[in-house]
């Protein structure tokens, strides 16, 4: 016990730098040269579509345990013609997935997803848990139908970069130490991924005569291939080919077909709205969890709240909390199961829900019916342009390195999506051959008077719609700027614990305990819960880029032109 000592607080009094201003472009991403890359396509003449798929591979390269060519994600475009689009393009499993691919162990197994435990993890690490990747259809069909640029030109630095090499930061070297262990058996993961495939890279630091420099040749031969062929070399050609070689080599299941087969889905969507903005999200993923969020607590006045105050905490909470209740009974891929998508974020669902939530104390937290209303990690960045065109991308491996297979000759780690499907059958997002599980992600863009106003991403596992919803909830509801409203305590909860940010004081702390919460206070220098990226525009069409900058979030940074 600690009692007798008294420990030291933290504060908040707002973001710790300013927004970074410009007036022609503004990329806001988890690397100071991920936002260059998109803004060094700006300034070529291209678009925000072309910077955000400039910016985009140039992730991949960049944050390698968190996003590359062999993963997934999800696009939300906003152009200033009006049109919304959003590019889904979230990794196929293998047409010959069932829930009876694993041999099932005693008792659940102890990541974040839950599921029954799988023998050696077969759904988390190894070719058993990839499924076929989309980064490179997804990013290759938006630059073809809404960009301006080149495939050739636009992934040109991320080739340069991947065969130069970047030196290596805490955020990158910390991964890599958290995975030497589970990771040491694969061979081609350790040959670029440790030095001389034995040491660890360690992170810059002014001490170093010689920065340690990341390089993957064999990752930029395959960009190049891929920029002069486009999406065929990858899904068609030799690439896919050295995949289900190694694929049937080493007992997984992805095939030549199944890579043949694998396509992005293009949705227009129709945008929920919160307090008179529009907000244009994915509704197959977690953009549902988000607008239903919004849609609960638009109910509430805030203007008598403060922020950070626990009645407005409370109110909050108990919004994610019956969020993630249905969110985990319901979302499946509507292709394979009935979704109530329209019920969930119906203003009248959020209505019947407000009565659930008493303003004075906590409530049980249970599945609703929203059936009658129906009519982890990752990477985000975030763009726009002079013109009003705003593109949000959330792309992830899943887990840090994904499954920890590097294709050989290719340079490329696959992800370990698998572990994103539910092993056990009969719910809504248990495995099947070529369904998509239910991501995390949410990149999305909320419309003032119908222009663009934000483009809003976050990595951070099930906790990314989470954090989204509350930059939304800060801008509009507490008037932040973008640099405030991303950096900003929050909380979050799934349907038991509340989280609560350490830098709210610890009157609120108490308060919320008293009204029946079982509340965790968390440091976010050690854990971090959605690290948002956005940018904005104001009312003189200034762009505002803005970085969520804890938790190693040094790196992160917004570039403007």
């Amino acid at each position: 016990m600690n009692s007798g000592y008294i420990h030291q607080k933290r504060r908040w009094v707002g973001a710790n730098r300013f927004d970074c201003v410009a007036p022609n472009g503004m990329v806001a991403s988890k690397h100071r040269l991920i936002s260059e890359a998109g803004i060094r396509a700006l300034k070529k003449g291209g678009n925000a579509v072309d910077a955000a798929v400039a910016a985009a591979f140039m992730d991949c390269v960049i944050e390698p345990a968190m996003n590359g060519i062999g993963g997934e994600g999800v696009m939300t475009i906003h152009l200033e013609s009006g049109e919304n689009v959003v590019i889904d393009y979230v990794g196929r499993p293998p047409a010959a997935s069932s829930t009876d691919m694993y041999e099932v162990d005693e008792g659940s197994e102890p990541g974040w997803m839950g599921w029954r435990k799988i023998k050696d993890d077969a759904n988390v690490n190894g070719y058993k848990a990839c499924v076929v990747p989309g980064v490179v259809a997804g990013l290759t069909l938006a630059l073809e139908e809404y960009g301006t640029m080149k495939l050739e030109d636009v992934i040109k630095p991320a080739i340069n970069k991947a065969k130069d090499g970047f030196v290596v930061g805490w955020w990158t070297a910390s991964h890599i130490f958290g995975k030497m262990e589970a990771f040491w058996k694969y061979e081609e993961w350790r040959k670029i991924y440790l030095r001389e495939g034995k040491f660890p890279y360690l992170p810059y630091n002014k001490g170093m005569a010689t920065p340690h420099v990341l390089k993957n040749p064999q990752l930029s031969k395959s960009l190049a291939s891929i920029a002069i062929g486009g999406p065929e070399v990858f899904y068609k050609g030799w690439i896919a080919g050295e995949i289900a070689k190694d694929m049937t080599q080493n007992g997984g299941f992805i095939t030549r077909e199944d890579m043949a087969a694998y396509e992005p889905i293009t949705v227009k969507p129709e945008p929920g709205s919160y307090r008179g903005h529009e907000v244009v999200y994915d509704p197959t993923h977690s953009g549902t969890t988000m607008m239903q969020i919004l849609n609960i607590i638009e109910g509430y006045d805030f203007s008598g709240m403060s922020y950070g105050s626990p009645e407005a905490l409370h109110l909050v909470s108990e919004a994610i909390g019956l969020s993630f209740a249905d969110r985990f009974k319901y979302m499946g891929d509507p292709g394979w199961v009935n979704v109530p998508q329209r019920g969930m974020t119906s203003k009248a669902y959020a209505e019947e829900l407000r009565k659930r939530i008493d303003p004075g104390k906590a409530g049980a937290i249970e599945t609703g019916d929203p059936w009658p209303y129906e009519s982890e990690e990752t990477t985000a960045l975030t763009v726009s342009d002079k013109d009003g065109n705003m593109v949000a991308v959330n792309q992830t491996n899943v887990n840090s390195f994904g499954s920890g297979v590097v294709i050989p000759n290719t340079g490329i780690l696959m992800n370990n999506a698998m572990y994103g499907l539910n092993p056990q059958p009969g719910t809504a997002n248990s495995i099947d051959g070529r369904k998509r599980r239910i991501q995390n992600v949410c990149p999305a863009i909320v419309l003032k008077d119908g222009e663009g106003y934000m483009a809003l991403g976050a990595p951070g596992g099930r906790n990314i719609q989470v954090s989204v919803a509350q930059v939304i909830h800060h801008v509009i509801d507490y008037g932040m700027g973008i640099q405030d409203a991303v950096d900003a305590p929050r909380v979050t909860r799934e349907t038991g614990i509340v989280s609560l940010d350490s830098r709210f004081p610890e009157e609120t702390y108490k308060r919320m305990v008293e009204m029946g919460h079982d509340v965790s206070y968390v440091t976010p220098e050690l854990r971090s819960w959605g690290r948002p990226v956005g940018v904005l525009r104001d009312r003189d069409g200034m762009l505002h880029g803005g970085v969520y900058s804890m938790l190693t979030g040094f790196a992160s940074a917004a570039v403007g032109c």
